[in-house]
This record gives structure tokens, sequence and C-alpha cells, in this order.
């Protein structure tokens, strides 16, 4: 047949593929989709002994072979560290559900309910998320979806060898999903009843092949699962705590459908509730509606139905039981996310069924259906959807310590399982010896352990010879709720910059602030040896950020900061706890003014305390107006007395260019 008649769902694809290709490097990988690559990276028999059992990670293995196989392609043509081409795996496997639908669909429920479900499951902004993530939820959805469409295709072929390969194909396919997601195991029944119901529906004899090869099937199927359910049963008590089967119904139902259709859309509660009642009628419909006949009126109850009603009614209901045993079944999004390919079936089947009746009407309601779904796409590649921003961390501390290759500095990565996530990043920018990474707090931590357990890895580091130490802080709760190592280190080393990556906290210590003679400079650094105060010099400035946006949506947004770096000396005594006085700019006036931290260089060890002579390093951030102009600028430095009067003239330390 011409490719032009398959043209509508080759669009349908092509919509996939856009959506899951989309700005796959947006975001960095956070804190799982690292483990996801740490597991990976290892050899294929460790990852098998190792996740097979549930101990050291809760996941099974099938998602993290299949990451090793392909990050093991993608290294002979070097991308095997490349965030986009990594992602490109679930993309591809996101575009393969959205086929997967179509094929399915178009089976049970003819081609036009069968194109406006692919679009829909193409559009969905869940399923899109998923599908760029580094984890097993999209895999599991894919192998769910082919497991339903490979046991149609077997129930439905007629010549007994050809089943056999149907059968075996729906074989592997659950047990690619069971083997990624222990979840998928509710599909299971689903299944089961799924084979029952076509026997039943069709009238067949006891004896006819396909039922006894249907269960020979899913006999098999279960048999493969098997050792790995009793490993989940012998580790299921570490998850949460018994609740009560059905609590809080209705709110996990809503929350499900949400999920499914316009997850994290950011509009009002008021657009969200008549959302999901829109959503939720369609799929009502498509469940509940079967197709009319033309001639004459008369109705009949469709496999389709029957289709949509246990494989979305029997994992739902087995969720809802669960909740006896385990309160943490609807915890997270994710959970029942291979469900959205059926609920979004069931809509569009609803669409379709109310078309019979009124043809206008389904071309409204569908095309609102993917307007809504497309409208609440774009917040996923937004600020507001960074989880965990360790790619902007890493890049700022590699940034920082190429322009001071005169100041030594090591990384201090707290909570330490998160290791991997900054490590991922910051040794592709620099090499791990020029910049080490620690992990040296392992275990709940308690004031009590300050000085035991916080202070001589510290110490440590400044026999090493260190002089400015990175404080890498995500996932603190129940390790550190107290903040025993940040308190530590407050109270002993002035801060030089706090940036707040999403889900990250960033802090800058300065181990050595005061020398004897000026560390060499960078080329860009500006010698001044300016008197701004009686007895006090300004040696020489660094601006270590020259060029940046007067925005940053990732580190501290609104604002855009500039990183300056001061070398003061004393010539005499100084009589007054000056501060620094630090501005940028421009012919309509002040751009950026400094911030202030308690923690500060000059707030820690002012300049009244400083022998003669002595040379002190200093750091500020410059706090940007977000409407700077584009355009190059002077940064100005002055000194402010102790009531936070200017005194004395101001210098140029150096230039900043501010792009759009």
């Amino acid at each position: 047949m011409p490719v032009r008649t398959y043209l509508p769902e080759i669009l349908v694809l092509l919509l996939a593929a856009l959506t899951r290709f989309w700005r796959l490097d947006y975001h960095s990988f956070w804190f799982d989709e690292a483990v996801s690559l740490q597991w990976a990276r290892s050899d294929a028999s460790y990852i098998w002994q190792s996740t097979f059992p549930l101990i050291k990670d809760k996941h099974p293995p099938a998602y993290y072979l299949l990451l090793h196989n392909w990050s093991n392609l993608l290294e002979p043509v070097g991308l095997d560290r490349n965030d986009a081409a990594l992602r490109s795996l679930g993309a591809l496997l996101g575009v393969l559900t959205v086929l997967g639908v179509l094929l399915l669909v178009r089976r049970l429920s003819g081609r036009s309910t069968a194109l406006l479900a692919g679009a829909l499951v193409a559009l969905s902004p869940a399923l899109v998320w998923y599908s760029q993530e580094l984890r097993m939820f999209q895999p599991a959805t894919t192998g769910v979806v082919w497991a339903a469409y490979f046991l149609l295709r077997a129930w439905q072929e007629p010549r007994r060898l050809a089943r056999l390969g149907w059968w075996l194909a729906m074989i592997a396919a659950f047990t690619v999903a069971l083997y990624s997601y222990l979840f998928s195991a509710f599909v299971l029944p689903a299944a089961g009843l799924t084979l029952i119901g076509l026997w039943m529906l069709e009238r067949l004899e006891i004896g006819d092949w396909r039922l006894g090869e249907g269960i020979a099937a899913f006999a098999i199927t279960a048999l493969l699962f098997l050792p790995l359910a009793r490993n989940a049963w012998l580790v299921n008590d570490s998850e949460g705590a018994p609740g009560q089967a059905f609590m809080n119904f209705i709110d996990n139902m809503q929350r499900q459908l949400q999920v499914f259709t316009v997850w994290r859309a950011p509009w009002s509660a008021e657009l969200i509730a008549a959302t999901l009642i829109f959503f939720g009628l369609l799929a009502l419909i498509g469940v509940v509606l079967p197709w009319p006949r033309r001639q004459g009126g008369a109705k009949r109850y469709g496999i389709d139905q029957m289709w949509l009603l246990l494989w979305i009614g029997a994992p739902l209901l087995i969720g809802n039981l669960l909740l006896a045993v385990s309160d943490t079944v609807f915890a997270e999004d994710r959970y029942f996310l291979f469900l959205a390919p059926f609920v979004l079936w069931a809509a569009a089947r609803g669409v379709v069924v109310i078309g019979e009746y009124w043809r206008p009407a389904a071309w409204m309601t569908g095309a609102a259906a993917a307007l809504l779904l497309a409208t609440a796409l774009p917040v996923l590649w937004s600020p507001a959807m960074l989880r965990e921003d360790w790619r902007a961390a890493a890049q700022y501390i590699a940034a920082y310590q190429q322009r001071s290759p005169h100041l030594p500095g090591a990384v201090f990565v707290h909570a330490e399982y998160t290791n991997p996530a900054l490590r991922w990043y910051l040794h592709q920018l620099v090499d791990e010896e020029e910049l080490p990474v620690f992990y040296p707090y392992t275990g709940t931590l308690s004031p009590d352990d300050a000085e035991s357990v916080v202070a001589p890895p510290v110490r440590g580091l400044e026999d090493l010879g260190v002089e400015t130490l990175w404080l890498v802080q995500s996932h603190l709760d129940g390790v550190d709720d107290s903040r025993v190592v940040q308190t530590w280190l407050n109270l002993h080393y002035p801060i030089i910059t706090e940036q707040y990556p999403a889900g990250i906290q960033l802090t800058g210590y300065a181990l050595r602030h005061r020398y004897d003679a000026l560390p060499e400079l960078g080329p860009n650094a500006a010698i001044l040896n300016a008197e701004l105060a009686p007895d006090l010099r300004l040696l020489a400035c660094e601006v270590l950020t020259p060029e940046l946006t007067a925005t940053d949506e990732r580190m501290h947004p609104p604002s855009g900061w500039v990183h300056v770096r001061l070398w003061w000396q004393t010539t005499g005594a100084v009589e007054q706890a000056y501060m620094p006085s630090v501005q940028m700019v421009g012919t309509e006036g002040v751009w950026g003014d400094r911030l202030y931290r308690d923690g500060e260089t000059l707030r820690r060890d002012p300049p009244t305390q400083w022998p003669t002579g002595v040379i002190v390093r200093d750091a500020v951030d410059v706090n940007l107006n977000p409407v700077t102009p584009p355009g190059n600028y002077p940064m100005m430095v002055g000194l402010r007395d102790e009531v936070g009067n200017d005194v004395g003239g101001k210098v140029e330390c150096g230039r900043v260019h501010i792009v759009r």
C-alpha cells in the first residue's frame, strides 16, 4: 500500500517524536537518574546479581541492563556521556508506545479512535516527561502496551504457528515490563481476565486451542516473574506503613486522572477541575457506552470496552486494596504511569462514540482534548519543573576553579549518596585530580558529631593545601536535619558564595583567606594597589563572571549575580571595620549592588584585626537588576564605614558584559 495511506499514523508518530525529543538536555540528570547511570555503567552480570534481589535497589534489573547496552552502543561514537543521547533511549521507547497504541486501538476501536488515542498519548505531559527521564517507568509502559497488542494478535491469529510467535512476543513484552518495574504486575490479572473474556464473548469451546495456548503463555509469564515476585515479597515491609483499603479514594483517583492528562499544568484550580471533569466524562463514556449500530439503532457490548474496563479497573482496584498493606501505593505520580495510554484510549473512544451520534461534537471534543494536553506541555521545559540541577552546580564550581588556578579546591558532597549526580557533570568539565570530590559524612548526624565527625575531614583538606571548599547539599532530610556540617563550616570559615540550583544548596568556603604574599592571579585580574581608606589598600580585583545574563533561572532566579574577588592589604593599623562597596554601574545609574552575608570574610575577620602587611582574600556577589540592558559595564569598588557611609573614592576593578 502507498505511504500516503498511512500518512495520518505517520503524522501522529512524528508528533510523538517531536514532543519526546524536544529539549532532551534541558533538565540535568537528577539523583534517581544518576543512580540509573551508576548501575548502567557497571558490568552486566553485576547489575543482575545486585538488583535482582531488590535489596541494593528496589527496582528490578531490566531497565538498567537496557541502559547499559544503550550506553555501550553510544560509546564508540563518543556519546556515552551525552545527556540527550542517553535520554534518546526513553524517547524512542515513548514513540514505540504511541505506535503500540495505534496498532492496538485500531484493531479494537477503529482507525479514528486509534488516531485520536495516539495523538493524546503523544501529547500527554506525564508520558513525555518520563520518556525523557533515565528511569524505568517509560520502558514498563512500553512493555505493557505492546504486551496488550501481542495478546490481541495472538488471539486473532488463525494460524497456529504464527500464534506461537505472538504468544512468545507477549511473554517477552510482559517480562520486560515486569523486570523493569514491579507495579507492572498489576496488569497481569487484567490480561488473564481479558483472555477469559475473549473466550466467553466469542462463545468458544473449552478445548479451543487459543484458550489453552493463552493459559500456557500466562503460566510461563508467571513462572518467569515468580523469582522476582518472591524477592519483592521478602523486602516489601520496608516500603511505607499499613493504611486502609480505598483510603483517600476520591483524591487518589482525581490525582491519577490529572497525571494521565494535564499533569503539572500551571493553571487555576477551577480550570484544572473543569479539565479533569471533561476528561473523566470522556473516559467514562468510552468505557460505558457501546458502539451504536447504524442499522436499526441496536447496540452491543464491545471487546474494546471489556479491554478498557479490565486494564484500567483491575490495576487501580489492586492498588486500592494494597493500601491496607502500604500507604505509599499512590504516593508518587509515576507509580501508575503504565495506565495512562489506556485512560487516554478510553477518552478517545468516548469522543468517537459521541461522534457516532453527532459528528461535529466529536471534532470539537477531540480537538479540545488534544489542545488541553498540548497547552499543558510547555511547563515541562520551564524553571518550575527543575528538580535537581546538578549540571548548573557543577558548571559553577568548575568555572570558579578554572579561573582560580592559584586557589586549590575540593568538593564535599552531602548527603554522600548523591555524589554520582554531581561527579557525572563535574568531571566532564575538570579533571578529578585537579578538583577532587569527597563524601566523608555517612549515616545520620547530630549536633554532638560536629567536632568528632565533621571537623577531621576538613582539617585534613587544610593539611593538603586546599584553599577553597565547596559544600554541595541535597537530600538531607533524615540525614542531617540540623545542618550540622553547614553550621560547623559557617562557624570556622568565611563564606565565598551561596548558590541555589534547584534542589541543591551550594556554598563556597575559604579554608584560607590570609596570605603573606599576593598569589599568582589570572590573566584578567586588575592590579590596582589603590588606597581606599587609611592604611587599607585594594591590591587587586578579579571579576570571575565576566559575561552573563541579567536574569538567572537556575541558580538564584530571577537575577544574575556577578562574582567578584578582592585582595586587600593593610599598611598600618586600621581603625574601622570597613566593608567593601561593589556596584555595577552604567550611564543610567546603578544596575547591580553587592549582597551582604553574615559569614563573609570581612564580617568574620574585620580589618581592625589584621596584622600590618597581611593580604586578605575577599569575595562578594553583585545582584543585578533583571532588566539590565545588554552591554559592557564597569564594576566599581569602594569602602563603607561602620555606619554604612562611603569613604574615599571608588576604583574600577573590571568590566562585565551583559548578554541577552
